[in-house]
C-alpha cells in the first residue's frame, strides 16, 4: 500500500512559517544556479483565454515535486481565487507519490519567501517605507515575507480596485503595519525603500522617474513575453538586475525579454538569485536601484513541499489515504 498524506492550505500555513522556509527557498535557490536541480521549462497551455502551466522539478533533499496551476482573472468577479493549483510530491528513488497539496497557499508561501530572500541580500539599509502595488492575495504573502527582513516605517499601497485596498489595508493594520492608501502611482513611491510590484499588469506600473533611491524592486507579475511592469528607465538606472532563472525570464516576461531586444540591458549583466545566495555575484552594490524579477521557478515548489511533507510527518498533520 502507498500511504500519500493530503495537505490543506491551512496545513501549509502552519508548516511554512518564514521563519523556516526562506532558508530552506534560498538553498534551493543556490542547488538551482548550481546546476544541481532537475529542473525542465515549463509547460504551458492557453484555455479559454487563461493561462494553464504544468511545472516540474526534482531537488536535492526535498523530492520531486509536479504542480498544475492556473491563473483565471475573470475569477475575481466570481468571487473565486484567480491562482488555483495542485502540488504532488514523489520519492526521487523508488518514485512512489507522498504527498498531494492544495498549490494556490503553497504558490504564495514559496513566492513570498523567494522575495523575502531577494529582499536579505539586495535591500538598503535605510530606513523608509514599503510600496506595494497590487493588493489582492498574493500581496498579503509579500508583506509577510519581506517584512521578516526589511522592517518599514509605513506600508504604502495603490491599486486600481479601491475594495482590493481596503481589504488589504485591514489585513495589515492587524498586523501591526501603519498603511497610506495612495492614489496615484507617483504618490505610492515616496519614501520607499522597497517597492513590490504584484499586480496583473501587462504595461509598466514601475517608473524610474519615480524611484527614490536607494531601492530595492520586486516584481512577481508581467509573466508573458508580451507584458511588462518595469519600464525602460526602471531597468536603464539599475545597478544591479537579479532573477531566478535566466532562461525563464528569457522566455517568460517582457520585463527581460524587451529590454534585450532593445539592447538596454546585457544578459550577462544579470545574475541569478541563487549566484547571490552562494557568493558569486553581489545583491547590492551601492545606493541605487536593484531589481528581483521572478516568473516563478518550479525549484520553488519541490522545495516548499518537501518541507512541508517533512515536518507534518514530524507534527503528525495532514489527513493520510491509502492508495
Amino acid at each position: 500500500m502507498v500511504e500519500i498524506i493530503f495537505l490543506k492550505g491551512s496545513e501549509l500555513e502552519e508548516l511554512l512559517k518564514p521563519e523556516i522556509l526562506v532558508d530552506e527557498i534560498a538553498k534551493a535557490f543556490k542547488l538551482f544556479s548550481e546546476g544541481k536541480t532537475v529542473t525542465p521549462p515549463r509547460t504551458v497551455m492557453w484555455i479559454e483565454g487563461n493561462w494553464w502551466g504544468i511545472m516540474q522539478s526534482y531537488v536535492p533533499e526535498y523530492g520531486v515535486g509536479v504542480k498544475i496551476v492556473n491563473i483565471i482573472p475573470a475569477n475575481l468577479e466570481r468571487g473565486l481565487p484567480t491562482i488555483q493549483a495542485i502540488v504532488t510530491l514523489f520519492d526521487p528513488v523508488i518514485g512512489s507519490p507522498l504527498a498531494v497539496m492544495e498549490g494556490g497557499v503553497l504558490t504564495a508561501l514559496r513566492t513570498g519567501a523567494a522575495s523575502a530572500v531577494s529582499t536579505k541580500y539586495m535591500a538598503p539599509r535605510e530606513e523608509g517605507a514599503l510600496a506595494i502595488i497590487g493588493t489582492g492575495y498574493q500581496a498579503r504573502y509579500q508583506l509577510r515575507f519581506v517584512s521578516t527582513y526589511f522592517k518599514p516605517v509605513e506600508v504604502r499601497i495603490y491599486d486600481v480596485r479601491e475594495e482590493a485596498m481596503n481589504s488589504f489595508k485591514k489585513y495589515a493594520e492587524e498586523l501591526g503595519f501603519r498603511v497610506v492608501k495612495c492614489s496615484s502611482l507617483e504618490e505610492v513611491f515616496k519614501n520607499a525603500r522597497v517597492v513590490i510590484e504584484a499586480s496583473t499588469t501587462k504595461t509598466p506600473v514601475i517608473h524610474g522617474k519615480y524611484l527614490e533611491p536607494p531601492v530595492h524592486v520586486i516584481s512577481i507579475g508581467a509573466h508573458i513575453p508580451e507584458a511588462r511592469a518595469l519600464d525602460d528607465e526602471t531597468i536603464k538606472h539599475a545597478e544591479n538586475i537579479v532573477v531566478d532563472s535566466r532562461e525563464a525570464v528569457l522566455k517568460e516576461t517582457g520585463d527581460i525579454r524587451i529590454p534585450l531586444e532593445k539592447g538596454l540591458i546585457k544578459m550577462e549583466d544579470i545574475a541569478e538569485l541563487g549566484e547571490v545566495v552562494a557568493g558569486k555575484k553581489t545583491g547590492r552594490k551601492g545606493g541605487g536601484i536593484t531589481i528581483f524579477k521572478s516568473v516563478g521557478l518550479a525549484i520553488q515548489d519541490a522545495c516548499a513541499a518537501g518541507l512541508a511533507y517533512r515536518l507534518a510527518k514530524e507534527k503528525n498533520i495532514g489527513r493520510k489515504i491509502e492508495l
